[in-house]
């Protein structure tokens, strides 16, 4: 069966399925009654969601701000990091400087051979 075979037997076969499960295509009108007490329970239903979300967001407010919080700590973990590694290496560069300066003093320019 095609696409098109299938959806023509649907649409001729559904009011057939509906009876064999007791339902009919057929609406039942509302009554006045039925209406109003459907929107009084959709009026409920905002204002518990509206309450919900605003809940909701003085939580998030405080997630955020925890975020930040956390975030700034990280950053401040990392500049720290790096000023110890910037004095780590302006320590080793002093240290081969002098060692420099001190073999220059001594008479000699280096451990390597002579040879080329």
């Amino acid at each position: 069966m095609t696409f098109r075979q299938v959806t023509i037997r649907r649409r001729v076969h559904v009011s057939i399925d509906l009876r064999a499960l007791g339902q009919t295509t057929r609406l039942e009108r509302s009554t006045l009654e039925q209406v109003r007490a459907r929107i009084a329970h959709l009026r409920e239903k905002t204002k518990e969601a509206s309450t919900a979300k605003a809940f909701d967001f003085d939580q998030r407010l405080a997630e955020v701000k925890a975020r930040e919080v956390a975030l700034r700590e990280e950053k401040k973990v990392q500049k720290k990091a790096q000023k110890e590694k910037a004095r780590l290496e302006l320590v080793k560069e002093s240290a081969v400087d002098q060692d420099v300066e001190m073999a220059q003093l001594m008479g000699f320019g280096g451990f390597g051979s002579s040879k080329k």
